[in-house]
């Protein structure tokens, strides 16, 4: 019997021992796809565990068993498994991947597939906006990103304002960090050209922002520039042109509204309004019986226009990646002089100096020009002043007869010559090493320096209507100069086929410093060489300022795969910085990610019409370090003083502010939640976020008593919080032959509190802070005031201190008396909207194209100027919001004799519902004579943006809070033309 047995182990073991020892060999070959060469493409030999990538060129070589299988993996492509065969050379021809798991992340320091990422990132769609005049890259995240608010000023080229998942720091700042191809950008986002960026992410979670630890408390936006995608040279153009008007028009008083405002004043306070010389000043007089009237926007306004002109050649050889582009921006703003000039150059080039080293460099040169003033307090224009002489000079003050009177708007616009021009010259120099014999190990140094400078200079020439001298110039020069330099080792491994992990460390350094330098001169002597020689003036003046930080870094993290379903990501960076105290300069930011592919279990196999089931949750900690250096040390200021004596003047240095040896960061901790999902075969897919936020040590500036002998302290107090819910919603409509309807949904709620500030008092409660307005419990940005509560009408019981026509307000703590100290209570929240949605849909057909989004906040307010009664005296302009008299009894507007005793101001819901974009686009890609004059693809367009808003908001703009004065939004129509050869 032991013998059979025997017998019987050989005949098994003996063969498959000597098959599986037979000589590994080396295997090589090349990966394409439609495009043409493909590098780091991950190739695995399943039976010898070898692990390799491919060159830049798209060739590799591995050691692999004669009867091996290679698997192919690289993102965006379909995974491949070719058997070896005994070959000794396997080309492959890979498959761009159709699914949205296979879509292409960056996470900071690599990328990965959208099915294996488990922190919270949110990839921006490029496509939805490549058909839009978007100037700044900014404007690509207004509405269409779930959590992600952002704010357009009106402003020609301008950043407006970007929160992520709600505000979290006092006074720290709450902007978000910017990275662009990998490196910390210092610089603004308007430098950036829109069609130099191939991806943009949206890093929102404490595990997918903690990579980037203490700069990263406020959300990470991530920017990868493009490169180059076939071996042709590929030749894009890209144009667009259009004009602008204003999209809303603020309801001012009319030329009629005017005189009956005036009448029912004089009325109102027993004086004559029976002739219109008992209404108006003899200057206006004048004007009203010559049939003279003035609009206001059109003193301050321009014609608006925008035009943006883009070129670019890109290319990928055997050893050669490059791209080259250049554009230029001009734009035209509604008000005068309001205007932006931008030039920005990208040059993007990588070699293969070895089939395991990698050089290259990604650059950007920017020049901006705001040059020209605009105009102040536009509104207060009156229809029968005299905003200029009859030589077409401006006047001093719209009313010659009101010397106090706000000045004339367009005064100092027309006035003075304004040069304001910044440039940004930023790189990324790199270096990229496969370690030859190591497997899946490399490294990566990156040194990126940036300079930036600007300057400001004005030149306010004579008033020839004026006999003194009125000239004034002023320079004001500075430069920035900032270098990273980070050293990032990273390892991927596959073991057998249920295990991958993937390793990344990282060690760095940073740096920042700047220099400014202002002069001023006035009462010039001449005019003639205007800001070129302030010594000609009569009194100078001139300041100066300097600031360096520094900072270290160290980084690591580790991704792990199980069965391809199961993942977990561990991160940890801590982070050094010189703007703290000696005692916490350092701190650590940990935080950890897990996933589970649940459609993936066997479990699920019977599940009819589930594509894809994602759970993610992920706890962690990043930091702010959003404040000013040397804040934590004490300082001083000198000021220069003439005792009139004759003799020099003096200088003399106090403290102006105390240091704190144990400032530190600001440390937030997010919790988060998410369901990914697709269903229906991909038609419907999305994703559901739950979090909860809580931000400690806020940096804040506490102002301390005159009799210390400094003003304040930066300190760490207190605690807030922001929770809330974000959804993205993506769905196939209608897919019918070459007709196609797709919708894009998004969806965030966030609410916002203050959890602490200076901790319980002696009885056990806490106390709000009434100077800063920060109440316990509440959002950090709210309005503090009265209750309106109407308008006291005849026959009412009215007080002795008011009368018919005025202003009612809640008397909260029902003691008979309205007072600061009782009924004051938090009217409504300012700053963020509680909702925020934006719905996308897209329709096609064979190759036209027609693209509608729609944008809304709700659930904030803000204070604006409607009172009637405020300078009722001044004959300036202002809303028409309507006025209280014995004959129309208003019962949401004073009457204009209202002086408003208490102050309370007048509040209107922002909330709002706007058209912002619609483009119609036509593809002339594939005719037969676009393939005549060898152009690869043509698309042609018509855009509109800012269409039409419903909202109660008076003021000029409802999305940025701009009262009668600020600057509406731009109703802006282009025309387009993408090209590519």
């Amino acid at each position: 019997m032991k013998k059979k047995l025997l017998f019987f182990y050989l005949a098994t073991v003996i063969p498959s021992v000597v098959v599986s020892q037979q000589p590994s060999r080396t295997v090589a070959g090349t990966v394409t796809g439609p495009e043409g060469l493909v590098a780091g493409v991950s190739v695995t030999a399943k039976v010898a565990g070898s692990q390799v990538a491919t060159s830049f060129s798209g060739t590799y070589s591995i050691i692999a068993d004669p009867q091996d299988t290679l698997v192919f993996n690289s993102i965006g492509y379909e995974t491949q498994a070719v058997p070896v065969a005994g070959r000794t050379t396997v080309d492959v021809s890979l498959t761009p991947s159709t699914s949205s798991l296979d879509e292409v992340v960056v996470v900071g320091y690599g990328t990965q597939t959208r099915r294996n990422v488990t922190g919270a990132v949110a990839k921006v769609d490029m496509k939805q906006t490549e058909n839009l005049p978007n100037t700044n890259v900014s404007q690509a995240l207004r509405g269409r990103v779930a959590g992600v608010q952002f704010i357009d000023n009106g402003r020609p080229g301008q950043n407006g304002s970007i929160l992520i998942r709600g505000p979290r720091s006092l006074s720290g700042g709450n902007n978000p960090l910017i990275i662009l191809d990998g490196i910390f950008f210092n610089g603004s986002l308007a430098e950036i050209n829109p069609n130099d960026i191939e991806s943009m992410e949206i890093l929102k979670d404490a595990s997918a922002a903690a990579i980037y630890g203490s700069r990263a408390a406020n959300g990470v936006i991530l920017i990868t520039s493009r490169r180059g995608t076939t071996e042709k040279p590929t030749i894009r153009l890209n144009a667009f042109a259009g004009v602008a008007d204003r999209a809303f028009k603020v309801n001012l008083l009319t030329p009629e509204r005017y005189i009956q405002r005036k009448i029912d004043y004089n009325k109102a306070a027993g004086l004559p309004y029976e002739n219109v010389s008992d209404l108006l000043h003899p200057s206006e007089l004048a004007n009203y019986e010559a049939g003279h009237v003035v609009d206001h926007w059109d003193v301050v306004s321009q014609q608006s226009s925008i035009a943006s002109y883009d070129v670019s050649v890109s290319g990928n050889s055997k050893r050669t990646n490059y791209l080259l582009s250049a554009a230029l921006v001009d734009e035209k703003g509604l008000y005068l002089n309001d205007n932006m000039k931008r030039v920005s150059l990208r040059s993007n080039l990588e070699t293969s100096i070895t089939d395991w080293l990698k050089i290259g460099i990604n650059s950007m040169y920017s020049w901006r020009d705001y040059s020209g003033l605009e105009p102040s307090q536009a509104s207060n224009i009156g229809p029968y002043s005299t905003p200029f002489y009859p030589d077409g000079e401006p006047t001093l003050n719209l009313l010659t007869e009101d010397q106090t009177h706000q000045g004339n708007p367009v005064r100092r616009s027309l006035l003075t010559t304004n040069e304001e021009i910044w440039h940004n010259l930023f790189a990324n120099l790199y270096a990229a090493v496969d370690i030859p014999f190591i497997p899946g190990l490399s490294y990566r140094l990156n040194y990126s320096p940036n300079v930036r400078w600007q300057h400001n200079y004005n030149f306010a020439r004579q008033d020839r209507h004026i006999v003194a001298n009125t000239t004034s110039a002023d320079k004001f020069n500075q430069n920035n100069f900032d270098w990273v330099l980070e050293n990032i080792l990273n390892y991927t491994r596959s073991f057998h086929e249920d295990h991958r992990v993937d390793v990344t460390l990282m060690y760095g350094r940073n740096h920042t410093q700047w220099e400014s330098t202002t002069a001023e001169a006035s009462e010039l002597s001449t005019d003639v060489l205007g800001w070129n020689n302030l010594n000609l003036g009569a009194v100078l003046t001139n300041n100066s300022g300097a600031a360096k930080t520094d900072g270290i870094s160290s980084m690591a993290r580790l991704n792990y795969q199980f069965k391809n379903r199961y993942l977990i990501t561990l991160t940890a960076r801590r982070d050094g910085s010189s703007v703290f105290a000696a005692n916490n300069k350092y701190a650590t930011f940990p935080s950890a990610a897990f996933g589970w592919i649940v459609s993936d279990e066997p479990f699920m196999a019977a599940a009819q019409g589930i594509d894809l089931l994602k759970l993610r949750i992920s706890y962690g900690a990043v930091g702010n370090q959003a404040i000013s250096p040397y804040q934590s040390l004490g300082r001083s200021t000198m000021n220069r003083y003439v005792f009139g004596d004759g003799g020099s003047s003096l200088v003399g240095i106090y403290p102006s502010g105390m240091g704190n040896e144990n400032l530190k960061w600001e440390t937030t901790y997010t919790f988060n939640t998410a369901v990914d999902f697709e269903v229906l075969n991909q038609r419907i897919g999305g994703s559901v976020e739950v979090y909860q936020t809580r931000t400690n040590d806020l940096l804040v500036w506490r102002a301390l008593p005159q009799m210390t002998g400094v003003s304040g302290v930066w300190t760490n107090i207190g605690a807030t919080s922001n929770n809330g819910v974000e959804v993205s919603l993506n769905s196939v409509n209608i897919r019918k032959g070459k007709f196609e309807w797709n919708t894009n949904v998004v969806y965030s709620h966030n609410i916002n509190k203050i959890v602490s500030l200076y901790g319980p008092n002696a009885d056990g409660v806490e106390d709000d802070d009434l100077g800063n307005r920060w109440f316990i419990g509440k959002p950090i940005n709210v309005a503090y005031d009265y209750v309106f509560d109407g308008i006291y009408q005849e026959g009412d019981d009215i007080p002795s201190n008011s009368k018919p026509g005025w202003v009612r307000l809640k008397d909260l703590d029902g003691n008979g008396t309205i007072e600061p100290t009782g009924d004051r209570t938090i009217v409504g929240q300012t700053g963020q909207p509680k909702y925020r949605w934006g719905l996308t849909n897209t329709f096609s057909y064979n190759r036209l194209s027609l693209s509608t989004f729609i944008n809304a906040m709700h659930g904030w307010i803000s204070s604006i100027d409607l009172d009637p009664g405020i300078h009722t005296h001044r004959n300036y302009n202002r809303i028409d919001a309507g006025w209280w008299t014995p004959e129309n009894r208003s019962a949401s507007s004073p009457s204009v004799t209202y002086l408003n005793p208490l102050g309370h101001g007048y509040y209107r819901s922002r909330s709002f519902v706007r058209i912002q974009d619609v483009s119609l686009a036509y593809d002339f890609s594939g005719s037969r004579f676009l393939e005549k004059m060898k152009v690869n693809s043509l698309r042609a367009y018509v855009s509109g943006k800012n269409l039409y808003t419903f909202t109660d908001w008076p003021g000029a703009d409802a999305e940025s809070g701009a009262n009668h004065n600020g600057i509406p939004a731009s109703r802006i129509f282009t025309f387009g033309l993408n090209l590519a050869l």
